[in-house]
Order: C-alpha cells, then sequence, then structure tokens
C-alpha cells in the first residue's frame, strides 16, 4: 500500500508582486479551494460514488498531488522516477568527474546481476534494447514473464525511458522516467519459485538455485509475512478478511508469530554466504507494517487456523496488528545474518530532491521494521521505494512491452542492488579487477550511510540511507591511502590493533563487518523460537577505540531487544555481525588505538576452531602510526602472499607448527617447522584465498595468500 506523496506547491502565479508575500498567501489559498470544488466534479464522474478502499486511497494520492486544471483537465505533480536516483546520490556515479578521484562514468559494464523473482524477466523490453543480450533467462521457456520481475530488473538496469501516466479517460496526469542504476549491466533471471531448471531432472529451491547461479550480487525482493495479511474468498478463502499467520492457543488466549524470528531460511542464506563469501544477496524487508483488521477501511473480520480449518476470533481476542508499537514485523527469510535487507522511504522532494538531513527520510507507511529478536539490527538500510516508475509486461509466456509505478521494499531493495554492482565496477577499476565481498559490500554500505530516523541505527531504517556517492568516495580513499579499507583475518585470542591520529575534523568512525557461520534453529517451534532473545551470533568480534592519553574505551552501537524502537545505545554488541564505533569530538593529533578481538573461540560451520576473517574501514584519521594483525613479535615473515605455487614461512621456531586452511575454514594439510625457511606447496589447490596459520608455544600467525 502506497504512502502518500507529500504536495510539492501549489500553481504557480505568472505576475506576483514580490513585496506582497500576505496576499500571494491568500491568492495561493483561493486557487487551492477552486481547484478541489472542481476536482470533485472531476472524481464523481470519473470514479463513480460506488468506491472500494484503494479507489479512495488512490483519490487521496491524486488530491495530494493537484496542481491545476486545463480547462476541465486536471494536471497533478508527480515526482519522476529518477528522483530517487537523486535521493541516493546515483547520478554522481554514472557521470564522468561526479566524484573526485573518478574521471569516468560508471554505469554497470561488466556488472552481472542475478534476479531472483516471481517469474521471467521480460529480455525484449524496450528499457533492455540499448545492447543485446542484457537478460538472460534461466528458467524453461514454459514460466511466464513476471511484471514484478521486469520492473525489478529495470529499476537496477533500464535505460532511461520517457513515460506519461493517464487517468481513465485517456488525460495525461502525470510523466516519468524508467531510468535505472547500472544501465549497461547484463542480468540473468531466476524464479524463487521451486522449479526444475532446463537441463536438470530434479526440482531446484531457490537456495539451489543460489548455489547453481554462483551469483556475485543477487537481488531478492520476496519474503514471508507470518502476521496479519488480507485475503479474498476469490483467493479460496472462506471469508474475506484478515488472517492471522502465527498461531493462536484459545485454551490459554495467547497469539505467538515468527516475526522478528530466525528461522530455517534464515539460516540457509547465512549459510551460503558464509560457505560462498563473494555472494552479495540483497533482500527487500517486506510491506506489511500496521497490516491487521480495521487497517486503511478494510473489514475487521479476523481469522485463525485451527485443526479443522479456519475459525473467527471472538471480540478482544485478535492480536494487535503488524509491528503495533513500531517494530518486530519483519518476517522470517529477512533476517538473516550475512545478507543485506532493505527497507523502503518515501522519495525526497525537497532540496531538488537531495539529501540533506536525517529528517528528510520518511519510512513508507507498508514498510517493515526489525529489529531481530535477538535486538540484531534489520533492516540493514533503507532506499526509496514509493511510486518508482519502472517497466512491465503481461504475466504470461508471450509478455509484452508496458509500464507501471509501484511501491513496496521490492523498489527499494533493487536501488541498492544497483549501486553496490557500481561500488564492485569501481572497487574493479582502483583494485586489479578485483570484486567486493559480501563482507567488503556490506561495511562499505553501512561506513557511508546517511543518517534516518534516530541518531544510529534503528529499527525502522537500519544502519540509515544509501549513498552511493559517499560509499565511492571511501573506495578513492582507500585508492590513495586516505581511508583505511582491508579485509582481515583474526585468530581467536589475538587482537589485531591499529594505532591512529585523529584529524579532529570528523569523527573518528570504524565500521567492521564479517559474515558468520550460521545459527542452526531449534525444532522446538514456540518454546525456542518465539521472541527469543539469545543471540544468533556464532562468532562474537568486538570493536573498540581506545583513547590512549586517558585511556577511554569508545563501544558499539547497539539496539535493546526488549525495547527496540528506544535510541540506540553504545555498549557491548553480542549479536550484530556489524559493529561500529563512532567517536564524534576526537582530539586532533592526539593518538587512538583501534582494537579488534574476539569472545570465547572462533569457529566454521562445523564448530571446527578457524579464524575469521572482516572487512574493517577506519575515517577520520590523520595518520597511521602502527598496525598490529596477528603478526608475530619475533619477526616471522611468509612470503610471497601472492604466489602461483609456493609460500615460504621464514624465521619461525623450529618445532613451530604450520596449518593451511581454504576460505570455508577446511584444513588442507599441516606439518612442523625444523628450519629456517620452510617451503608449502598450494600449487594442487585451485586458485582462491588460503589462511596460513603458524603456531609457536607462545602464539598463532595467522596470514592469507592468494594463489593466482
Amino acid at each position: 500500500m502506497k504512502k502518500h506523496l507529500l504536495l510539492i506547491s501549489t500553481l504557480a502565479i505568472t505576475l506576483i508582486n514580490a513585496q506582497n508575500n500576505e496576499n500571494l498567501q491568500q491568492e495561493f489559498q483561493r486557487q487551492n479551494e477552486q481547484n478541489n470544488k472542481k476536482f470533485e466534479s472531476y472524481i464523481s464522474k470519473t470514479f463513480g460514488n460506488d468506491r472500494n478502499a484503494e479507489t479512495e486511497k488512490r483519490i487521496e494520492e491524486l488530491r495530494a498531488n493537484l496542481a491545476g486544471f486545463s480547462g476541465d483537465v486536471p494536471n497533478f505533480y508527480q515526482a519522476e522516477d529518477q528522483n530517487q536516483i537523486y535521493n541516493n546520490n546515483v547520478d554522481a556515479l554514472t557521470t564522468a568527474g561526479g566524484v573526485t578521484g573518478l574521471t569516468t562514468a560508471f554505469n554497470g559494464e561488466g556488472i552481472k546481476y542475478t534476479v531472483f523473482d516471481g517469474g521471467r524477466i521480460y529480455e525484449t523490453h524496450p528499457v533492455f534494447d540499448n545492447a543485446t543480450n542484457r537478460i538472460t533467462n534461466k528458467e524453461d521457456a514454459t514460466n511466464a514473464y513476471s511484471s514484478h520481475a521486469t520492473g525489478v530488473a529495470s529499476i537496477i538496469g533500464g535505460r532511461a525511458q520517457g513515460l506519461n501516466q493517464s487517468d481513465s479517460n485517456g488525460n495525461v496526469i502525470a510523466t516519468g522516467n524508467t531510468k535505472g542504476v547500472a544501465i549497461n549491466s547484463t542480468m540473468d533471471s531466476y524464479r524463487f519459485a521451486t522449479t526444475t531448471l532446463p537441463g536438470n531432472t530434479a526440482a531446484s529451491t531457490v537456495f539451489n538455485k543460489i548455489l547453481i547461479a554462483q551469483p556475485n550480487l543477487s537481488n531478492h525482493s520476496y519474503g514471508t509475512n507470518p502476521g496479519w495479511d488480507y485475503h479474498t474468498i476469490a483467493e479460496g478463502y472462506p471469508n474475506t478478511g484478515w488472517y492471522w499467520g502465527g498461531n493462536y492457543f484459545p485454551t490459554t488466549n495467547e497469539n505467538y508469530d515468527l516475526m522478528g524470528t530466525y528461522y530455517t531460511s534464515d539460516q540457509n542464506y547465512d549459510a551460503i554466504v558464509y560457505n560462498n563469501p563473494s555472494y552479495i544477496i540483497v533482500k527487500s524487508a517486506g510491506n506489511y507494517y500496521g497490516y491487521g483488521p480495521g487497517y486503511s477501511g478494510t473489514t475487521t473480520n479476523a481469522y485463525y487456523y485451527t485443526s479443522t480449518g479456519y475459525a473467527a476470533y471472538t471480540a478482544g481476542n485478535a492480536p494487535d496488528a503488524n509491528c503495533q508499537q513500531g517494530a518486530d514485523c519483519i518476517g522470517y527469510g529477512s533476517l538473516a545474518k550475512n545478507i543485506i535487507v532493505v527497507g523502503a522511504t518515501d522519495i525526497i522532494t525537497t532540496n531538488n530532491y537531495r539529501y540533506t538531513a536525517a529528517t528528510d527520510v520518511v519510512r513508507s507507511s507498508y514498510s517493515n521494521a526489525g529489529p531481530r529478536d535477538d535486538g540484531g539490527i534489520k533492516p540493514d538500510i533503507a532506499a526509496p521505494g514509493t511510486d518508482i516508475w519502472m517497466a512491465s509486461t503481461a504475466d504470461t509466456t508471450t509478455g509484452s512491452a508496458s509500464w507501471q509505478v509501484g511501491s513496496g521494499t521490492s523498489m527499494s531493495a533493487p536501488q541498492v542492488t544497483g549501486i553496490i554492482g557500481l561500488w564492485s565496477q569501481i572497487h574493479k577499476s582502483l583494485f586489479n579487477n578485483l570484486d567486493l565481498n559480501a563482507a567488503s559490500a556490506k561495511t562499505l554500505m553501512v561506513h557511508s550511510a546517511l543518517e534516518a530516523g534516530t541518531v544510529g541505527p534503528d529499527p525502522q531504517f537500519g544502519w540509515g540511507y544509501i549513498d552511493a556517492k559517499g560509499g565511492a568516495e571511501l573506495l578513492v580513499g582507500k585508492s590513495n591511502n586516505t581511508t583505511i579499507f582491508e579485509n582481515e583475518t583474526l585468530t581467536s585470542g589475538v587482537a589485531n590493533e591499529k594505532t591512529v591520529k585523529a584529524s579532529g575534523s570528523e569523527p573518528l568512525k570504524v565500521t567492521i563487518s564479517w559474515t558468520d557461520p550460521e545459527y542452526v534453529v531449534s525444532s522446538n517451534y514456540w518454546s525456542d523460537l518465539y521472541n527469543n532473545r539469545a543471540s544468533r551470533l556464532i562468532n562474537d568480534l568486538d570493536l573498540r577505540i581506545i583513547d590512549t592519553t586517558t585511556n577511554t574505551t569508545y563501544y558499539p552501537w547497539k539496539l535493546d531487544a526488549n525495547s527496540p524502537t528506544t535510541p540506540a545505545t553504545k555498549a557491548d554488541n553480542t549479536v550484530d555481525n556489524v559493529e561500529q564505533v563512532v567517536f564524534d569530538a576526537p582530539v586532533a593529533g592526539r593518538e587512538y588505538k583501534i582494537v579488534v578481538s574476539n569472545k570465547g573461540t572462533l569457529v566454521n560451520s562445523a564448530g571446527t576452531a578457524t579464524p575469521q576473517d572482516y572487512s574493517i574501514i577506519v575515517t577520520g584519521f590523520s595518520e597511521v602510526l602502527g598496525t598490529k594483525e596477528a603478526i608475530s613479535t619475533n619477526n616471522i615473515v611468509i612470503a610471497p602472499t601472492i604466489t602461483k605455487d609456493y609460500v615460504k614461512v621464514l624465521k619461525a621456531p623450529k618445532k613451530s607448527a604450520f596449518e593451511i586452511f581454504d576460505i570455508t575454514g577446511k584444513r588442507l594439510q599441516g606439518g612442523t617447522i625444523n628450519t629456517d625457511e620452510t617451503s608449502v606447496d598450494l600449487s594442487s589447490y585451485p586458485n582462491g584465498v588460503y589462511i596460513i596459520n603458524i603456531k609457536t608455544d607462545k602464539e598463532v600467525i595467522s596470514k592469507k595468500v592468494i594463489k593466482e
């Protein structure tokens, strides 16, 4: 359901006296009253008097955007769909010179997205005709095209296409443009439904398909609603009304739901990304905020499921509307730790559609709010999702070229997906064709996010409002060494430390993110899952900034799981695999120590002790004074760190042990070091990233090496 757009202005006056503002105000009011009288006549003729709730809502949207009349034909203000690109500062990336330090434009060249949606993308739609083979459908041709999938794909990368929107009488009432984020990218298209892919004999679930597709970056604009949802007799339900997606126990008058619950599908997503850390998965938060009996003028009829079918709630026994308290209505499958979950906002219509302050960002009325039941921050980020112009098609196997204006987190998620693709393109151009991985993409997104809602993260906007330009500037900062942005490895019990001098001109800000092993959920449905506050983290990394002069320690943001709408505080965070410490007023020239450590023992999915990779960004410093990344104090050297076959361990104490792990934590080999120079053979392993652990009698040293 759509959020009403703000009225931009009243009809302009051609001849005005700039010194007589009072008279102008009166004139504007007169015009508005006159236009409203004509508008009522238009509505009566166009829509009649027998109107449902959706029609009434559309009428109110038109009324809010009424600009005036051309004779008897109304004209409406309508935010063009490119406005979200201005909101997100995407145009700074797609225009040469838009970001200082980048001399070329980035429009998705060489970037492939994978779209998992309700059906196939209509590949011959004009929004994709600026190059051949932009869309590749991976499903059998017997699967229907999808207007939703086609729209999502056009938001990611549809070319510019000017459009008109008409009323039922054919009068043009709005104009727009379907330009997407990465107009020269390519896309693979899959259904999220369980289907048999061409060449296969067994059906594949969406999780199977992710592994088959091996996507570097994928969009998933779908989800579950385990709370209230509205259904009709035409859909096969016994009555039209509201249906509770949880459980109700009449004997105790208790209602349970899985909103906010980390469940099997979340476990699956986390397992996929942990085992494939290059996979970046972007997912919508869902559109069910406020749903419940009586919502937006709907019926109050309410039903729950019993062993014999649906039954009606008795008065006073039905649960509250979804997110009644402003939090806790994200469905499972959008609560995984290792994916990026996106909430929706209204289009910013002020200041030429640019963000200027947190108050510019308004949550779309339908957009679900978190957090996860343990207090984990969800959604991760917010982006515009209301009244987005996009491509469409007939939902048939033939398809068609048409257009639509849509609202939902399904529209905000592909904007984030598109932006991350452009960041990856920039990263590849600056750093020897290397892609961003899941942890680095999330760290970049969180660190560059613009403030929205309350200060710090919150359950409605996550870490804030996505900023394409801000992320690109951090990548440039990495290239010229004014920003620390690295992938590092932590060994249990050995803290990684950096000492920096604060610039004093901006906050000292540090963000880390890591792909965490999946949390294996309980099979005890309600006793162990419903509103369980136990942390879903497996490896709990800790980020701190320490003032070396005063020994003051600064802690990361965290939410209160029992009071999630209370503004975030700064304390030990035991539930998020993203941690951020912000010290707003560092002393210029003072030294601060950045420490990354861990609780307990770091393990992999199998529970085997394994080093943990993470991504880190640091800004607000003028000089890096020292770094200790699990580096030995006795000058052990592992070289080269990029090799085709062998690496050497130099200056290690005799009788030290070495172990080789692949990126998933699987142990490949080990041995004892008996000389000052020991060669380790990697020639039989596939190209990739490997971890070498050197164990002495005093410490464990970990080093990442790349086999090309």
